[in-house]
This record gives C-alpha cells, structure tokens and sequence, in this order.
C-alpha cells in the first residue's frame, strides 16, 4: 500500500501470551553503550492512538485478528474502560507504566475478528462483548462461480453445509475460502485430501458413524474401523466419482 495506507492502518494477532506491555506500553531492555537501559516504550495501541490524536482528519483502524484468543483484561488493563463511544475523547486514566494521562481519540476503530468454531477456547470475555457490535460473517458460497468436472463449486459447498447445520454443527461449516482457488480435479482433490475431509474428521472424531452416513459417505469414509478411505485419495476417477454420488451433483 502507500505510506498513507501504512500510516492509517495497523495489524495486530492475539494470542495466550500477548501481553499489556505489547500493547499499551512497557518497561523494554535497550543496549546503551554496552549498557542494559530499561526504557517505557509504547505498544501498537498507545501509538496509533497518539497518531489519530495528532491527525483528526483521518480515521485510523486498528485490526486484532483472534480477538477471542487474548486475554483480554491482561491486555486492555485499565483501557477497556475507554474504548466505549462515550468516554472516546473526554475520559482520561493514567497508564500504568509511564503514569501519563491517557484517552482514546474518536477517530481510532477497534475491528476483531474471531472464528466462533474454535471451542477450545472459551467465550468472548464478556467485558469486551458489551462495547463491539458483532457481525456474523458465513461461507459466501456464491464467491464460488467455477465449475469442475461437471461438478459446481458452489453447489458442492451449499450441500456439504447444509449437511453439517442438519448435523447441528453450524458454526462449524466450511468456509469458501478452501475453494477459492481451485481451477481443476487436482486442485479439488487436494484440497479435499489435505483441508476439507481432515478438518471434518476432527469435527466428527468421536462419531465416524454419523460423518459416513450423515456428512460424507461409504465411499469416503469406513466408519466400522473409523478411517478415511485411501483409494479415492490417489485417483481422480475414484474421487470424481465420490464426490457425484455422495452429494447428488
């Protein structure tokens, strides 16, 4: 992009060790003339703050991909308090590190985004949930215009999630994006091989019964001795022929 565009926005991914000193400000190690200088140096979220602050014409955005993943009041500290609309600009605290008086400007956006499907992790922190406004983004499957093979793409995703919510998994269908980029068999069997049966195996691991008879079909899956079938894997009939059957196409 352009310096305009690297200015305006920042990218930020959450994780279970991401700390406040990450992103608001902390005590960093610095080598001065061979010596170890402990210096406050502000994170990401201090600093496209203080940018927006210093530029009111502009709108900056911040984006947390894996928002869910943080620990959010680690990370936030006394901050979650300022990110509502109406403290935007007119509440102030004083940062836990510099002690300097700080406030969120009006023209700096929070975006998070979260997969909902990850269960390993429990619910948005319930703090942040009251100050975003959710936006539920599902597989878009009419981005899908190829055909392969006589086989519809998009009609291909509509039935295996339309399987999968019957199922009651619906937060757990498949997203297009696995087959955006598919131009030929190859590419679809791949992509089956690799992506789309494995993640539905981890989905159904605990009932190869119910992902045979309810999701896929015998001639993907031998549930009687719960393993997916290698034939189809390693010819482009046998999977051409697969995919027909078990989904009508």
């Amino acid at each position: 992009g352009t310096e305009v565009d690297e200015k305006l926005y920042e990218f930020v991914t959450f994780h279970q060790s991401y700390s406040y000193e990450e992103f608001i400000e902390g005590i960093k190690p610095n080598s001065v003339d061979g010596k170890v200088v402990y210096a406050i140096e502000p994170g990401i979220f201090r600093t496209i703050c203080e940018e927006a602050s210093a530029d009111k014409d502009n709108k900056y955005v911040l984006i947390i991909d894996e928002i869910n993943r943080g620990n959010i009041s680690k990370i936030f500290g006394e901050l979650i308090t300022l990110i509502e609309k109406d403290k935007r600009n007119i509440h102030n605290l004083q940062l836990a590190y510099s002690k300097d008086n700080f406030t969120i400007p009006d023209n700096v956006y929070i975006i998070g985004t979260m997969n909902t499907a990850d269960r390993s992790l429990i619910q948005i922190d319930a703090a942040l949930r009251r100050r975003f406004a959710f936006c539920e983004l599902m597989p878009k499957s009419d981005l899908l215009t190829k055909t392969i093979q006589g086989i519809s793409l998009k009609r291909l995703l509509e039935e295996i999630n339309k399987r999968i919510v019957e199922a009651g998994f619906r937060e757990k269908q498949i997203g297009h994006s696995y087959l955006m980029d598919v131009d030929n068999l190859d590419d679809l069997q791949f992509v089956f091989v690799n992506e789309i049966i494995p993640l539905l195996q981890d989905y159904f691991f605990d009932d190869y019964k119910k992902l045979e008879e309810d999701i896929l079909s015998s001639e993907f899956i031998d549930s009687e001795n719960m393993i997916i079938r290698d034939e189809w894997k390693h010819d482009s009939t046998l999977f051409l022929n697969a995919l027909k059957n078990t989904f009508q196409l």
